[in-house]
């Protein structure tokens, strides 16, 4: 266990490590690390790595009391169950890193040779974030699997431990190329994609500046004749209060959007930031427009996709998420125990991050 000072150190410091090494984004996942037999300090809800200090993080105890800080993070108790089942454990890094968060829609335990990982990555059956199903789903893995130190959290993320911040780190990072070569064995080298570009526009008042090969060109939002990509994005800020649109053409954004159909989403982040499922549009602006109601992207036939935000951090999110997304539909191809959330648990993320997280970030 460390002194509670060098602990807080630590935790800020492997923050920014993992968002240096691309295990993490924003404010997505949660650390902690043991100061006592009891105590742990973990990161506050909703504090980004990238500025977080070290007298912000939360102390607490096994049993949940804080005894000062914040608000700790909600994945709490997961955090206090590593480090009551595993008394040689002081570190505990909970991520949404991509490809494990991939290989974990499908549910299964992997095994692996890798020396850091001990042989197993058992999988925790699935709970929304943040409940004590999912609590529970995560101790009876470390309880069945004592030498495992990491978890997959069934299309979540999942859970790093580590006797040091060191190794905690180590095995997130082994964790994240096991899955990876995993993915790849399954799905194979994702091809070249062309298609046309669509734009990426911001909003500014009544008009808007779409940016498409290079060119940048002024519209009015309720212009009554312009370019058809000019018209779908002037089409989405009539309908919409979002102030950014970006064409996603990854490999497999592109994929995806040939299929044709919607795409429910395997992964929570995804119903959370981009919508209780991805709707799939011809280029007509009335098309796109009605699919990205109530969402934030939506696939263009054969073309991508469009993601919509209010902030450049939002448009970020919905990118990242959206090609992670598209990665797990993909590998489903190939696994077909990688499922969809059930439309339920889909509408109560998105609901609870449009009201309870979004809202809240954009009235600041």
């Amino acid at each position: 266990m460390y002194e509670e000072k060098e602990a807080r150190c630590l935790v800020v410091r492997a923050g920014r490590m993992l968002l240096e090494a691309g295990l993490t984004a924003r404010t997505w996942g949660n650390l902690s690390a043991r100061v006592s037999g009891r105590r742990f300090v973990i990161t506050p809800s909703g504090l980004a790595y990238e500025t977080l200090r070290p007298e912000q993080l939360v102390l607490m105890d096994l049993s949940g009391r804080v005894y000062g800080g914040g608000r700790p993070s909600s994945e709490k108790g997961i955090h206090a169950d590593a480090y009551r089942l595993h008394s040689d454990i002081n570190f505990v890094i909970h991520t949404h890193q991509d490809n494990a968060s991939i290989v974990s829609t499908a549910g299964l335990d992997l095994t692996t040779s890798h020396p850091l990982l001990n042989g197993r990555v058992p999988c925790a059956a699935y709970g929304m974030p943040s409940t004590a199903r999912l609590r529970r789903a995560v101790a009876e893995q470390e309880k069945q699997w004592p030498e495992s130190m990491t978890v997959l959290l069934r299309s979540h993320g999942a859970l790093c431990m580590g006797v040091s911040m060191e190794d905690a780190f180590a095995a997130a990072e082994a964790l994240e190329t096991v899955c990876g070569n995993y993915i790849q064995a399954r799905t194979g080298h994702l091809p070249r994609t062309r298609v046309p570009d669509w734009g990426v526009s911001e909003r500014r008042g009544d008009a808007f500046v779409l940016t498409r090969y290079g060119r940048r060109t002024a519209f009015a939002v309720h212009a009554s004749r312009l370019p058809p990509a000019a018209a779908v994005h002037a089409a989405v800020y009539q309908k919409s209060p979002v102030q950014y649109i970006v064409h996603e053409t990854a490999a497999e954004v592109v994929l995806a959007s040939r299929r044709g159909t919607a795409m429910r989403p395997m992964l929570d982040d995804l119903a959370q930031i981009a919508g209780v499922d991805i709707r799939c549009a011809g280029a007509s602006p009335g098309q796109a427009a009605a699919a990205l109601h109530s969402r934030n992207a939506v696939f263009l036939r054969g073309a991508g996709a469009l993601c919509t935000g209010m902030t450049g951090e939002d448009i970020s999110a919905v990118r990242a998420i959206l090609r992670k997304g598209c990665r797990a539909w993909l590998l489903a191809d190939a696994v077909p125990s990688c499922t969809p959330l059930g439309r339920l648990d889909a509408w109560v993320q998105r609901k609870i991050y449009v009201t309870q997280y979004a809202e809240k970030k954009h009235s600041c």
